[in-house]
């Protein structure tokens, strides 16, 4: 077993090794998962086996921990405090990553790969934030996923899978191992009201078995590209005012409709193939026997993942520095409870300084040595942390040749996988008038958001006798005269506007239209209907795309003009209009 580095200098010499290692090696493919047997003709579990026996307890303490860092370099204090505490684990953030290409994150990446290698043998998980949407940690040089809710309204784990894949794909090629992603909460209409804005967008659909689905052909395809995923936030963040970010977030469902909702969501999704889950900092009164205890920390919690929903992958906590943990636990106590309760890594998160994460670790490891957290406990959560990064041909990874990493991001097939998935999406939510799909010599008039010009593009492909008319995201007052003398003149209408519920001009210009033969697409939420029924209730026809994504423009143009079928379903409902799942259909002309 190799030697803990002891000093600062030690650390230095090491990272001059680091770096003359990775200059030397030549391309390798990202990993992927392995199989059960490894070259030795070793089982996983004897693999487990021998790298325990092999464990200092310090090492096995480490391997409990997903630890952060500052910076986009490792410094001589970083090097020393990896070296000395052997995490099994590292998140990097916007701090580390904001700005940077891939070539960088690679070397990055490799170097503290090689750095936990020189001190336990042991490959650490690197994760990385990357839900899509809002929330993405990898910009420059990286595919910008959209919001879930257009999976959701795919309803198609098949696409689900492609999607994970892609992602993973991306992040695994420049070193990331873990993604922390899929969130399986559900959304509530409560979410997008809501002034925290914790999961809004955030959410895939309102219907669990769908979310577990999809959540669960994301985690596949993630695997397929060797990365493992995270399932987030059980059990479930929905519906709650509260942000855990700021405080512990109190969830006021009864038993048995959390059961059948949150909970159900969940179960399909570890049914699916689950290999880690992330228990958020919430409180559910009507299960929590302890008063204001979160679910990271709560035995009540972590035994029904366990033992109900029969789950043996890797158990996490959300970020410890967040406001549910700190405003009442220190981080020692919160991160010893954490493991006590049955969590395998205890996630320290961005904004964590040395001090905590060092203070929280020792404590750890006292009370590993004085019996206030059993041998068998640290054991049973090494094991299951070591059996992924086996699974996951950790154990034989190779650095990645940092100046091909562009190169190796496939961006044009997250692209085909991303348009795919809006062509399968889109909703045609209501069509009275039995106006589409539209036919190439329709006399129709398209009134489309100048800033978004491949909707003419595109469209004009498949509906060359269609008059386009652009307006501002002000319009002007020429700009409405030419749009309405367009409308006036067509049979049909097809206005695109982007969120007329909060853009008081644009729902000035759309209400002066001839609302009686529109079809009114939302490049936004479904719940832009209830802006459009305000301006007329009556109005024939409406679309939702579910975003302003040029991927979204090119299959809006595809769906509207039969190129292919009309399949989307609400991944929410709109409340006294159209149910959960509801969907026009058409086959493709």
């Amino acid at each position: 077993m190799v030697k803990m580095l002891t000093t600062t200098r030690d650390s230095a010499i090491r990272l001059i090794m680091v770096l003359s290692l990775l200059a030397t090696l030549a391309l390798v493919s990202p990993t992927r998962p392995s199989s059960a047997i490894d070259p030795s003709g070793q089982s996983v579990e004897e693999q487990v086996d021998a790298l325990l026996a092999q464990m200092s307890l310090r090492q096995k303490v480490g391997q409990l921990f997903m630890v952060s860092i500052g910076g986009s370099q490792l410094t001589e204090q970083q090097l020393a405090f990896l070296s000395t505490y052997q995490p099994g684990a590292i998140v990097l953030s916007l701090q580390n990553l904001q700005g940077r290409s891939p070539e960088s994150i690679t070397r990055f990446t490799n170097e503290l790969q090689v750095t936990s290698l020189n001190n336990t043998s042991i490959p650490l998980l690197i994760a990385v934030d990357q839900e899509g949407g809002r929330v993405r940690r990898l910009e420059e040089g990286f595919t910008a996923f959209p919001e879930p809710s257009i999976l959701g309204a795919t309803a198609d784990p098949q696409i689900a899978v492609r999607i994970g894949d892609a992602m993973a794909s991306e992040i695994n090629a420049v070193g990331f191992n873990m993604n922390l992603a899929p969130v399986v909460d559900l959304h509530t209409r409560a979410d997008m009201l809501n002034p925290y804005r914790v999961l809004n967008h955030r959410t895939l659909s309102q219907d669990p078995q769908i979310v577990g689905e999809l959540a669960g052909g994301m985690t596949q395809g993630m695997a397929n590209a060797g990365v493992v995923s995270v399932l987030k936030h059980y059990p479930g963040h929905s519906p709650t005012a509260d942000d855990s970010h700021a405080q512990v977030a109190a969830v006021n469902l009864d038993e048995a409709t959390w059961r059948s909702t949150n909970l159900r969501a969940f179960a399909v999704a570890i049914e699916g193939g689950a290999q880690a889950v992330m228990v958020g900092h919430l409180y559910y009164p009507a299960i929590e026997p302890v008063e204001n205890l979160p679910a990271s920390l709560s035995p009540v919690m972590i035994s029904i993942l366990r033992d109900e929903l029969g789950f043996e992958g890797i158990v996490m906590t959300d970020a410890l520095e967040m406001g549910g943990i700190v405003t009442a636990y220190s981080f020692p106590h919160a991160a010893l409870m954490a493991l006590q309760a049955g969590v395998d890594i205890v996630a320290m998160g961005p904004n964590a300084n040395f001090e905590d994460q060092q203070r929280a670790m020792d404590y750890v490891y006292l009370a590993a040595q004085n019996g206030s957290l059993p041998i068998a406990r640290v054991d049973e959560s090494v094991r299951r942390v070591l059996r992924i990064k086996i699974a996951y041909g950790l154990m034989a990874w190779t650095p990645l040749e940092p100046e091909t990493a562009a190169a190796r991001i496939a961006r044009d097939t997250s692209h085909e996988a991303i348009t795919a998935m809006f062509e399968a999406g889109i909703t045609v939510v209501r069509d009275d008038e039995k106006m589409l799909p539209l036919l190439p010599d329709d006399d129709v008039a398209i009134i489309y958001p100048v800033g978004k010009p491949a909707i003419q593009e595109v469209c004009s492909q498949y509906l060359p006798e269609a008059v386009f008319q652009g307006y501002s995201f002000e319009p002007y007052d020429w700009e409405f005269g030419a749009a309405r003398a367009a409308a006036n003149q067509a049979d049909t209408v097809v206005v695109i506007a982007e969120n007329i519920g909060w853009n008081i001009e644009q729902a000035n210009f759309v209400a002066g239209l001839p609302t009686e033969k529109m079809i009114y697409v939302s490049l936004w939420k479904p719940y832009e209907w209830e802006a459009v029924a305000a301006i007329d209730p009556d109005t024939p026809g409406f679309v939702a795309a579910y975003s302003t994504r040029e991927e979204a423009q090119v299959a809006l143009c595809r769906v509207l003009a039969g190129a292919v079928p009309a399949r989307g379903r609400l991944p929410m409902a709109l409340e006294g209009w159209y149910e959960l799942g509801h969907g026009i259909t058409y086959p493709a002309r």
